[in-house]
This record gives C-alpha cells, structure tokens and sequence, in this order.
C-alpha cells in the first residue's frame, strides 16, 4: 500500500484507495435529518469540529460555536429556508451537510476517519442538486469555509471571495460555487 500526500485536512490518503471510496460511495444512504438523527448527528458535528477545526479558533469561537450549533439549530433549518442532509453508511451516521437560507452552506463535516472516502462529495452533490430543485432562482452556493476546510471546498468547484476573517473568535474565508451547469 502506498501512501499519498495528505490530504486538504492533513489525512493521509491512500493512492490505491479508489476501489474502496467507490464502495463506500455506493454504500452511502442520503436522507432529511430527522428527529432520530439529530443527536448522532451532532456527535459526527462535534468530532469532526474537535479534531478538524476548532484546533484553529480561539477558546471563544469554540465555546461560540458549541453554543450555537446544536440539536436545536438543526432543528430551526427548515424555518430558515434551509435542511440538513445526512450520510448513513451500515445504519451508522458518518456525514451531514446543512443548508440556510436557500443557498449557504452553514455546516459541512464527514467522521474525519472517512474523509477521502467521496461521502462529502456525494453530501454536496445532493444538497446543490435539493437547491436547484426547490429553491427557484438561486445560482450559487456561498459558505463561510473554516480555514482548514478551503481546500474541500475548492475540490468541489468553490472559490475564495474575500480575505479570512475572524467573529466571535471563529475564523472563515467567504466563498461561492455557480450552481449553473
């Protein structure tokens, strides 16, 4: 086996792992979070936040965070012109990707164990075709990308709009994605 060079978010990759990210791509079931999900859910968010993001934020953007992102906030999504996508392989909550506004992406995180494995891929494919669909009129996707995060977000066809800035002790770089194929 051999090993690549990391990935986006300091993962190493295996270069022969193609035939299992397409298993674990097929594997993959897309479904709307629903109340059975919100705290599995939240568990993928937190991990993934934890060992993937919050290492760059101060102590108050990590307790900003963790007072804002919760159950309850997912639940509010669909009030707010948006939903959240979950990824289920085996049963097993490994990924979701939450949606606000009709157009920004608020929340995106895979268990960091899978990253590589196409289930982020799989998640925003379905959440920019759900947009196309339902929410008339919108021609792009915008996301506040954690800093760590902006190479993901450039594999998926987005592009830095503006310098990284800092609220609240939580740093993100604007970016947007045409949704006009």
């Amino acid at each position: 086996m051999r090993w690549g060079v990391p990935s986006p978010l300091n993962v190493p990759v295996r270069q022969d792992h193609d035939r299992s990210a397409t298993l674990v791509r097929m594997a993959i079931q897309l479904s709307l979070l629903n109340e059975a999900d919100v705290d599995e859910t939240m568990a993928v968010v937190k991990e993934s936040f934890d060992s993937c993001v919050a290492p760059d934020y101060t102590e108050a953007g990590r307790e900003l965070f963790a007072r804002v992102v919760t159950g309850e906030y997912l639940r509010s999504l669909p009030n707010r012109q948006g939903f959240t996508l979950v990824a289920k392989l085996g049963g097993r909550t490994v990924g979701m990707c939450a949606l606000r506004d009709g157009h920004h992406i608020t929340l995106f995180f895979v268990r960091p164990e899978l990253h590589g494995q196409g289930i982020g891929r799989k998640l925003f494919d379905a959440a920019a075709e759900r947009v196309r669909r339902k929410v008339p009129g919108v021609t792009k996707l915008q996301v506040h990308s954690s800093p760590v995060a902006v190479p993901v977000y450039e594999a998926l066809g987005f592009e830095v709009t503006g310098p990284e800035e800092v609220e609240g002790g939580m740093h993100y770089v604007p970016m947007e994605r045409s949704l006009v194929t």
